[in-house]
């Protein structure tokens, strides 16, 4: 089974769904984990915006139900909301993640009953993350903001997303923090990042991922196919390793 670990929804028209599905038919996928930063995207969002965000991916979710696996998006700017949808979505829902964008560091110690909560329902928390050369948004997670929490909850499962920009230095960092995985998603699709983060983290600790519908769903997972590795490291990047962490 191939699951991609990062893909959003912008809203959850059926002409949008079905066609982000097509295109994920063409490349083989056969499962997608979708967020959504509400249908206006912002750095910091309202308590609304992150309603309408779990109110599209609930939809999704509910349409498709084996296609899509659904990220509950949160912000220590509003803990109880957040708190309020994690019940709604994971307790009492169909959705199995967490999703953290740039609202607040991964460390910020006002995500702490989120993070205790997202233990409790064996959620795995995606963390967005880089280093820019450009320079980072105010509130911006890198790795070692990921590694910082990942310490302070040694069974949270915890998953950098765009294996932070920087891949080679990225993978370094959290080496020694095994319950912290990355996804491959974003960037351009240059040769050797697969090669290179292997040197570092073991195949287990890596996950397919496109960004889409923002990147194409094949150019990223070519990463992954044009990678020298073997045949199960290379199926435990395309889903089995995402998959036992969900437990489906």
């Amino acid at each position: 089974m191939v699951i991609d670990s990062h893909v959003h929804i912008l809203n959850a028209d059926e002409a949008h769904l079905t066609k982000l599905l097509h295109a994920a038919d063409r490349a083989g996928i056969d499962r997608l984990c979708i967020s959504s930063l509400s249908r206006q995207w912002v750095e910091f969002p309202t308590a609304d915006q992150l309603d309408e965000a779990a109110c599209d991916v609930l939809a999704a979710c509910e349409r498709y139900p084996d296609r899509f696996i659904g990220f509950t998006y949160v912000s220590a700017d509003h803990v109880a909301k957040s708190l309020e949808l994690l019940d709604r979505c994971n307790a009492n829902g169909p959705c199995r993640l967490v999703k953290l964008w740039i609202s607040q560091y991964a460390d910020d110690p006002r995500l702490d009953p989120i993070f205790a909560r997202a233990l409790e329902l064996d959620a795995a928390v995606m963390a967005h993350t880089f280093v820019k050369a450009t320079g980072n948004m105010s509130r911006e997670s890198t790795y070692h903001h990921v590694v910082s929490r990942a310490r302070q909850h040694p069974q949270l499962k915890i998953w950098l997303a765009h294996y932070s920009g920087r891949w080679e230095e990225a993978a370094r960092v959290i080496r020694d923090t095994p319950n912290v995985c990355l996804d491959t998603s974003g960037g351009e699709p240059e040769d050797g990042i697969v090669d290179c983060l292997l040197r570092h983290i073991p195949a287990e600790r890596v996950f397919f991922g496109s960004d889409a519908p923002g990147r194409s769903f094949a150019v990223q997972m070519a990463k992954v196919l044009s990678a020298n590795v073997t045949e199960d490291q290379r199926a435990k990047m395309l889903g089995e390793n995402i998959r036992r962490w969900l437990r489906v």
